[in-house]
């Protein structure tokens, strides 16, 4: 009974033992089934990966040509704002050589008429000449008339008898005359002898008259001070010799006196506007020209100093503006690419109201954000325009960084979509700088690495708390701290 049982036990087991292999002959062939069904995905995986790498290698061709096509678009923008502004500068020139060439037609016609002027006065005076021509001829006619009439003259000694006996009468007059002379003579030699103690007999008038044409000798100096009469005789004097010649001589026998009186008088008077002598007159002068030369000196050292800031303000101007211009130029290349990061497309762009004088020129901010027409700023809703401040911010935030920011509510009117591109962003900046943003936006919170606020656990109890956000490449996790 125990052996039956033993055996059926056996033959139990060895069912089993048969069931087992059968088993395990069907997992081994399932087994290298699906070792050849994973080795055949694994290279499917592979082929992927090919493809994928293959893609991200067409993607990242892709975006480097769409950025040169992109930069060149900018270049050919440059270009036509260029072209523009030449185009306009040449229509100014334009404008001015037409204005010129107006008012050289203008002149040319003021040059006709002069010339036909010219011409009718060169007529008139043709017609003179012609005139004065006939009018000596007249005279000539009547001087000979007038010699015939001297012949005539010749012949009758009668009227010359009649012209004797007048000219006796007339030397009887003179002597009258000339006792009247001698009278005055006597009278001016007692006053001269009294006035000036000279006695006139022993005067050689026509030497002094001579000498007193000469050029003066001045017999002191005063620094400064110059005869005005002498120097202008000197000119016309600088060849005249000391002694007369007996041209002079004959010539001084025919002066004209009431010339001479004229002048006599012309320098008493001079002489008595003059007035009494001043003594002190020397003195004055030097302490005159003294306060002069220091008055001039300061006059000197002041136009000097307002060249010297002239030249210093033009200096500053110019470099000002060499300034202004490449910060503007890079502030403006680098408001282009923000605002097309923040805005996921957009264009936008700076320019000069008045591109001929940037320094007291206003600038106007232009911003189109994607699916809309190019417009000013104003004209955007409160969103774009705080999209376009913030992209402002960040280009000229490009040119020169700082080591720490503070942002205040930069975030309030922006929309999930921009709020997304705005932290890209400004994750960019923070590989350079720190920056402090206050905020009440979730998305803008979760993107910190760092977080202090204000929370109320209980009602009426505030308390400060702070967290850091430890993130890695592979996931997302936050910690508290």
């Amino acid at each position: 009974m125990r052996r039956d049982q033993l055996d059926q036990a056996h033959a139990t087991l060895l069912e089993k033992a048969d069931q087992s292999k059968n088993d395990l002959a069907d997992a081994e062939a399932a087994y290298a089934q699906l070792k050849s069904e994973n080795a055949a995905v694994e290279e499917a995986i592979y082929e992927l990966r090919t493809v994928l790498e293959d893609q991200r290698e067409q993607l990242a061709n892709v975006r480097l040509e769409l950025a040169e096509k992109r930069q060149l678009l900018l270049s050919v923008d440059e270009t036509i704002e260029r072209a523009e502004i030449e185009k306009k500068t040449l229509n100014d020139r334009i404008g001015r050589r037409n204005q010129e060439i107006h008012s050289i037609h203008e002149q040319i016609e003021r040059f006709h008429l002069d010339a036909e002027a010219a011409t009718q006065q060169s007529k008139e005076i043709e017609r003179t000449y012609e005139a004065g021509k006939g009018e000596l001829a007249d005279k000539q006619a009547a001087l000979k008339d007038l010699d015939l009439s001297i012949q005539g003259a010749e012949e009758g000694l009668s009227k010359q008898r009649v012209s004797l006996k007048e000219s006796e009468q007339a030397l009887s007059d003179f002597e009258l005359k000339l006792t009247e002379h001698r009278t005055k003579m006597s009278f001016l030699q007692e006053r001269a002898m009294t006035d000036y103690q000279i006695e006139l007999n022993s005067v050689d008038w026509k030497s002094e008259y001579w000498e007193s044409g000469n050029t003066l000798k001045i017999k002191f100096s005063i620094e400064g001070l110059e005869d005005i009469e002498s120097g202008s005789k000197k000119a016309q004097e600088q060849n005249r010799p000391e002694e007369p010649s007996e041209e002079a001589l004959l010539e001084m026998e025919n002066l004209d006196w009431s010339v001479i009186e004229s002048e006599v008088a012309e320098y008493k008077g001079r002489l008595a506007s003059m007035g009494p002598v001043n003594l002190d007159a020397i003195g004055e002068y030097a302490d005159l020209k003294e306060r002069y030369d220091f008055l001039q000196e300061q006059s000197n050292d002041l136009w000097e100093s307002k060249n010297l800031l002239v030249r210093t303000i033009d200096e500053i101007n110019a470099t000002s503006l060499t300034l202004f211009k490449e910060t503007f130029d890079q502030v403006r290349e680098n408001f282009i690419y923000t605002y097309d990061k923040l805005s996921g497309g957009g264009v936008a762009d700076l320019k000069l109201i008045d591109s001929e004088d940037p320094l007291e020129s206003g600038i106007d901010i232009i911003a189109r954000p994607p699916g809309t027409r190019l417009k000013n700023v104003t004209l955007l809703s409160g969103g774009q325009r705080t999209m376009a401040a913030v992209a402002l911010l960040f280009a000229i935030y490009l040119v020169k960084p700082s080591p720490f920011c503070v942002l205040d509510e930069i975030d309030a009117a922006l929309d999930d979509a921009n709020i997304g591109r705005f932290c890209e962003t400004l994750r960019d900046f923070t590989k350079k700088s720190q920056f402090l943003i206050i905020t009440h936006n979730k998305r803008t919170i979760s993107n910190a690495d760092t977080v202090f606020g204000v929370t109320m656990p209980e009602k009426g109890v505030s308390k400060l708390i702070s967290m850091r956000f430890n993130k890695s490449e592979d996931n997302q996790l936050i910690s508290l701290s």
